[in-house]
């Protein structure tokens, strides 16, 4: 016990005394450091970033124009830039009491209005237009609105108005619906027929499911609907909110009961669900927005992910090869050897990036087979090192003297001939990482990434596929990342390298 606890605090000791020369390089401090700013971007990356880097699409800009980010109207006073707004409070009438989130208006004792909970998403609001056989008929309407202040000095990028309207109208009554959007400082107002192409037609029928208007109410809808109902081919969004001020979002119902129904008892009843109004502004989030409208900044975390998982990954892979294979064709020798060298120089004179290429577009794109195809075509170099290393410590007489006690070739490869590579392969698997992680980003540039990840090279392939080398802060932080990373991984090997080589450790 006692020779295995000393044995114990020499190793510690010599850990130590490692650590504590490892700690005053300065190149292992900025590679540790740039490595764990990186590291926690990567564990934290569910935390850090809002939103999923591919599947959450249309955040905020348009497709003619990317959203910038929002810290350039905050800092840079680009006053004209848009946030994102959401001004309805109850779009799914989950209120109890309409009216505390709705004014509600009507110029007849005939219509009601309240909230159903058994209908809708998480509730609608129901419009009944109920009038006796001896009461005189009229045309009433009811009005369901919400005014709402619009701060910024530029339009909105684009916006959206859902509604969804379900219909029982047992006397067959024509009744006319619009949504409305009117700008109250301009004393201007926009309504929109639930028709097709938006046009203003009466329903007259029971509907058996949910109206909806067709095409949706959208700024960005087509120029032929934008001519015919307002006459212009701006996008709605620069039309409507021309400046800053208060704004009116509601619905008109407008019961047709003209004097052909004298004598007749009427009921209709209109239910309204998910009326609301969706601004997306021109600014949004710590780096804007690319050509979908997804978050740049979540693609940049989640990206970093992506690069170390596969960096670490790929090198490990190709740093267990090239020490299996060394170990194997350095101890063995004579015909395995020279067989395993001359497959190995044949691997080495292949031109990398299109043998990639190739393996990518025959097994396809999933981020396991690019860190497979990496791992594997990445430890003909290092198996060349072990392999001269090897050589020279079989010949060595701690060698020779295990052979001449009879131990196995087993015993003496894991006991005597690995404890003296593993410097090598600790300087190797940190300076392997960035070949993995330039490789991954060149291929994911050129088009080949996993359609269902997001990594640094991909950004850069949207950025090249859609012209944003103009938007600097789309570009520039996944190339500088890409390249901070690799440079740290350098630094950390060249660091091991120092402490763990006997020359290099003497001459500083």
């Amino acid at each position: 016990m006692a020779t295995r606890a000393q044995k114990m605090g020499n190793t510690v000791r010599t850990y130590k005394k490692l650590l504590g020369l490892f700690m005053r390089s300065k190149r292992a401090i900025v590679g540790v450091v740039i490595i764990g700013f990186i590291g926690v971007l990567a564990i934290l990356a569910p935390i850090i970033a809002p939103y999923n880097p591919t599947s959450d699409t249309w955040l905020a800009g348009s497709g003619t124009s990317r959203a910038k980010p929002i810290w350039f109207r905050t800092i840079l006073g680009m006053n004209t830039l848009s946030e994102n707004m959401a001004p309805v409070k109850d779009s799914e009438f989950t209120n109890p009491v309409i009216q505390q989130e709705w004014n509600v208006s009507t110029n007849s004792d005939y219509i009601t209005i309240e909230r159903i909970t058994s209908i809708g998403t998480s509730g609608s609001a129901l419009v009944t237009y109920n009038r006796r056989n001896t009461e005189t008929p009229s045309t009433t309407q009811m009005q369901l609105s919400t005014t709402f202040s619009f701060p910024y000095g530029g339009p909105p990028a684009r916006f959206d108005i859902p509604v969804k309207i379900l219909i029982e109208n047992v006397n067959n009554i024509p009744i006319d619906i619009r949504v409305f959007l009117e700008d109250l400082n301009a004393q201007k107002r926009y309504e929109i027929g639930l028709g097709y192409a938006w046009d203003f037609t009466n329903n007259t029928a029971t509907t058996n499911d949910w109206v909806v208007p067709n095409p949706p109410i959208a700024s960005g809808v087509e120029m032929s609907v934008r001519e015919e109902h307002f006459g212009t081919q701006d996008d709605l969004a620069k039309v409507m909110f021309s400046s800053a001020g208060n704004y009116t979002l509601g619905l008109t119902i407008t019961f047709w009961d003209t004097p052909a129904y004298s004598g007749k008892s009427v009921r209709s009843m209109v239910y309204v669900d998910n009326l609301d109004l969706k601004l997306y502004g021109s600014a949004f989030g710590l780096l804007g927005c690319d050509w979908e409208g997804r978050d740049i900044f979540s693609q940049l975390v989640y990206g970093a992910r992506i690069s170390m998982i596969v960096g670490l990954l790929a090198a490990g892979i190709s740093v267990f090869l090239g020490l299996l294979v060394g170990l194997v064709s350095g101890y063995i020798g004579g015909l395995v050897d020279e067989g395993v060298m001359r497959f190995t120089d044949a691997l080495l004179v292949l031109p990398g990036l299109p043998l990639l290429i190739v393996l990518i577009a025959v097994l396809g794109t999933s981020i396991s087979n690019i860190i497979l195809i990496l791992g594997f075509l990445g430890w003909m170099g290092f198996a060349r090192v072990v392999r001269s290393q090897v050589l020279s410590l079989k010949e060595r007489p701690f060698v020779e003297a295990a052979k001449a006690i009879g131990a196995g070739k087993g015993h003496i490869i894991l006991k005597h001939i690995v404890p003296n590579v593993m410097s090598l392969v600790y300087v190797t698997l940190a300076t392997s990482v960035p070949g993995a992680i330039v490789g991954e980003a060149a291929l994911s540039w050129l088009g080949y990434f996993d359609p269902y990840i997001m990594s640094w090279g991909r950004m850069l392939n949207d950025v090249q596929g859609h012209s944003g080398y103009t938007d600097w802060w789309w570009v520039l932080p996944p190339g500088l990342l890409i390249a901070a990373l690799s440079v740290a991984f350098i630094l950390l090997g060249y660091a091991l390298d120092e402490v763990l080589n006997p020359r290099l450790r003497v001459r500083r």
